[in-house]
């Protein structure tokens, strides 16, 4: 009864803020559809808690459990020995040897890769959370969908903004599609991955379009970014060029194709030869290393969604040449051919879906005439792109290819829909949908 009642009251005070804060606030569309679809968040978190408690029972390799049951050792501390719970959650001083039979005790403390994944991020929030939630868990995923609402928010805003007339589509395209939908809704990293992301564009939207570079604001991107670093870095590196773009072609005006693509190549260029520097490690050398330990986990785990692919090499030839297979991976699969439980079937679906969508916008093509949000739009398309690429490189295990596209999936799709047009993508003609009053 105690979780029940914690749930619902963070439910409900969710809702309220839906209805208070400016970010949910929009003209044209009215903000009960998004608590529509927060509800709808909130019921994909309680499937996917159904999937993991009832089709994949170890709580050990179940992503939604991991991290909340490691933050326990972090919590037990708080009263018997609260400089040790400071030090945990905060990591000052995190390093002390007293302290580091506590990381032994937990199971994805040590499990980290600052570039592609940092376990303890998602410990310390779970921690932190407990302060509130008393122990119980539905009150964590009903906080992680809410941030991942914000930043799904966030990302819609600006697409809706860049891309006029086509508010429903983009709001399904961001919000609904089975991946984003199920990926999003629980405490998982790319929930929170998302918030950062949506939070980061929003800012440097919002801030572009008023002039307001306000300390509060810069604070609120700042950590937006610090957040995206330390749980998946690989984002923020390959976000960036497009802020850069972003900011430039506000204060320039420029909307070239050359500049956009001579700019992306100077930057991962420069990125490459930096990362060294960087992270110690070559990007090709890192790569092949990160699609190694997937093949090792597979063997180690007996996946059953594993596939042969390509060797990488530690070589940017290696890289180069297959790029593109790594791409259509990420897209397309799994097909029905390789689905063997209840959530491969779900990607398959989506997968159909997702060709549906990209065969319907090319049959709607319409012409852009010198629309100055031409190449802000090219460039998030290409920040999909290369999370599709990176994502089919380092994971031959289509399990976890489906949630490593999260992040790109939205901004593959909805820049397509920047060149075709039918009345219905508006939803301005759906009463449940429009607001005069925003």
């Amino acid at each position: 009864m105690l979780e029940l009642a914690l749930t619902l009251a963070t439910i409900f005070f969710a809702i309220y803020l839906i209805g208070k804060w400016k970010i949910f606030q929009m003209e044209g569309i009215s903000v009960s559809v998004f608590k529509g679809l927060f509800i709808i968040k909130i019921i994909a978190a309680l499937a996917l808690y159904v999937i993991y408690t009832q089709y994949y029972k170890d709580r050990a390799y179940a992503d939604i459990f991991r991290y909340y049951d490691d933050s326990e050792v972090i919590y037990n501390t708080l009263f018997s020995k609260p400089w040790d719970f400071f030090r945990m959650l905060t990591g000052i001083d995190g390093r002390a040897p007293e302290i580091l039979p506590y990381y032994d005790i937990m199971k994805n403390w040590y499990n980290t890769d600052l570039i592609f994944n940092d376990s303890r991020t998602m410990i310390r929030i779970n921690a932190f959370l407990r302060l509130f939630s008393m122990g119980t868990y539905f009150p964590h995923a009903v906080v992680m969908c809410f941030l991942a609402m914000l930043g799904l928010t966030g990302i819609f805003r600006v697409a809706n903004e860049l891309i006029k007339g086509k508010s429903l589509l983009l709001m399904v395209i961001i919000f609904l599609l089975p991946s984003t939908l199920l990926w999003t809704s629980g405490m998982i990293k790319e929930a929170f991955l998302i918030f950062a992301l949506g939070v980061l564009m929003y800012q440097i939207s919002q801030a572009l379009k008023m002039g307001d570079f306000s300390g509060r604001r810069i604070s609120y991107m700042v950590i937006s970014m610090m957040i995206l670093l330390t749980v998946k870095a690989y984002v923020l590196f390959l976000i960036f060029p497009v802020l850069l773009i972003w900011v430039i072609s506000h204060y320039r005006k420029s909307n070239s194709y050359l500049f956009m693509i001579l700019f992306f190549t100077g930057y991962f260029l420069l990125l490459g030869s930096m990362a060294p520097v960087l992270i110690g490690k070559e990007v090709p050398s890192m790569i092949a290393k990160k699609q190694a330990e997937f093949y090792f986990v597979a063997d180690r785990e007996n996946a059953q969604s594993v596939i042969e692919v390509t060797r990488l090499e530690p070589t940017w030839t290696s890289l180069i040449v297959e790029a593109p297979s790594a791409f259509f991976r990420t897209l397309f699969l799994p097909m029905p051919q390789h689905a063997h439980n209840i959530l491969m079937w779900f990607s398959v679906l989506e997968n159909l879906l997702i060709l549906f969508i990209i065969l319907f916008l090319l049959f709607s093509l319409k012409k852009q005439k010198g629309s100055p949000n031409l190449m802000l739009v090219s460039s998030f398309f290409v920040f999909g792109c290369t999370i599709f690429i990176l994502s089919g490189w380092v994971t031959p295990i289509i399990g976890a290819l489906v949630r490593y596209k999260v992040p790109g999936l939205p901004f593959f799709l909805f820049p397509l829909t920047f060149f075709s047009y039918h009345k219905w993508m508006s939803g301005a003609q759906f009463k449940w949908f429009y607001s005069n009053k925003g």
